[in-house]
């Protein structure tokens, strides 16, 4: 991924003058020859198998795109602040430029990301244990201010389903004018990142941010995660105040145009998956405009996110720099078959806090009971688990920093794994 960009002079100059032209593109009419998905089988039923393999890996959009087209995508950044009547700096001729981006989000499918091995189909099980968002960082008030990065973990739900015409994609709904997200956008977690000094951002060079997201339940079939990034400032405004080169803090998220720059004309993005499939959207990034901030757009997307295929050509934010570590943990087939129970590794693994681990038995048991011992063989914990047939969770809870044993005993068997404390 590339870490270096403009300078904070030019930055300013591209910046004010990449808003003033963007400003000009018009969002599609929306839910016009945009059909509703409505019980869309999901995925393709010749593709289930069971390739998927133990272990960790991020994925991003941006890490893909390199990967797949190296040197191709253009970097940019793009202004989050949540109130548009603050002047974000000043074109040519001292024409004020208003903030209009308010919030930035995105979706994502795993089973798509072609540089990891560790989600290959559709029929993966997955945790997710850390996101991460790439961004630029300017701090102009006293370090006694603490602003702060907001992250919600959202889900997949396909009655949001829509079709864009070359792609499929899904609403993100939000209520005006609370800005919160509605009911219908399955809330995963959210997680208040404080900004202080040493977040700052100098030379150029952006930072990638990353948190911890424990205590997600696990994602079964491979569904798409999402989140949504907004910056909260730890200072006062007003409408007479500017925010670029003024005693204001400053965050921008940074975004890929995906196939380049066109040389400055701009370039559109390109769809991955299946566009019949709307499960198979790999990754589709979000804003919210103003227009739709204050509720007063006239195309219909009061209410909606804005995916950025929505707009005329060309849109050069098109992925944003938001990651996701995600732990698969496939159950033994061997031992299921063998023992007549499989025991998964604990996700996340190293842990600090919580972790869970996973667990099958073929068929209804007498007994079962999941023991945690040290080390020295001393017996930390020890509980009943279910014994019916099927697939089970076993939450963990907080342990001393080391080395520890878990073991799982179905009618007398025993099937024992280690996990780390960190």
């Amino acid at each position: 991924m590339k870490k270096l960009l403009l300078s904070s002079m030019v930055l300013f100059s591209v910046l004010a003058t990449a808003q003033t032209q963007r400003t000009s593109l018009t969002p599609s009419t929306p839910k016009v020859a945009h059909n509703k998905v409505v019980n869309h089988p999901r995925g393709n039923s010749a593709i289930q198998k069971t390739t998927n393999s133990n272990g960790s890996a991020w994925f991003n959009q941006i890490d893909f795109l390199e990967f797949v087209t190296p040197g191709t995508p253009a970097y940019d950044i793009m202004p989050v602040f949540p109130d548009s009547t603050i002047i974000l700096g000043f074109a040519t001729g001292n024409v004020p430029v208003y903030q209009y981006i308010h919030k930035a989000a995105n979706y994502m499918d795993p089973s798509f990301m072609a540089y990891q091995n560790i989600i290959t189909d559709k029929f993966a099980t997955y945790t997710i244990d850390s996101v991460s968002v790439g961004y630029l960082y300017e701090r102009n008030t006293s370090n006694a201010i603490t602003d702060s990065l907001i992250i919600e973990i959202i889900g997949e739900n396909h009655a949001l389903d829509w079709d864009l015409a070359t792609t499929i994609y899904q609403d993100i709904e939000f209520n005006y004018p609370a800005l919160t997200l509605k009911p219908s956008v399955p809330k995963l977690k959210r997680i208040s990142i404080p900004l202080t000094i040493n977040d700052t951002c100098s030379g150029g060079v952006y930072k990638q941010i990353k948190a911890a997201t424990s205590g997600i339940a696990p994602q079964t079939n491979s569904k798409k995660i999402g989140a949504v990034v907004s910056f909260k400032p730890g200072y006062t405004w007003n409408i007479t105040d500017t925010l670029y080169g003024s005693t204001k803090n400053v965050f921008w998220i940074i975004s890929a145009e995906q196939n380049g720059d066109g040389g400055g004309a701009g370039t559109d993005p390109t769809p991955w998956g299946i566009p019949s499939d709307p499960t198979s959207d790999m990754n589709m990034s979000y804003i919210m405009h103003k227009s739709v901030r204050y509720n007063q757009n006239t195309q219909g997307w009061n209410g909606f996110y804005l995916p950025t295929y929505a707009y005329t050509t060309p849109f050069g934010w098109e992925s944003h720099d938001i990651g996701y570590r995600l732990t698969v943990n496939v159950t033994g087939v061997k031992e299921l078959e063998e023992k007549g129970f499989a025991l998964a590794q604990n996700s996340p693994n190293p842990f600090s806090g919580a972790s869970t681990v996973d667990f099958e038995l073929a068929k209804n048991a007498t007994s079962s009971v999941f023991t945690i011992t040290d080390v020295t063989g001393k017996v930390i914990s020890t509980e009943k688990t279910p014994t019916t047939a099927g697939k089970h969770s076993i939450k963990l809870g907080s342990l001393s920093n080391g080395l520890y044993f878990y073991s799982l005993n179905v009618d007398g068997k025993t099937l024992t794994k280690k996990m780390i404390v960190e």
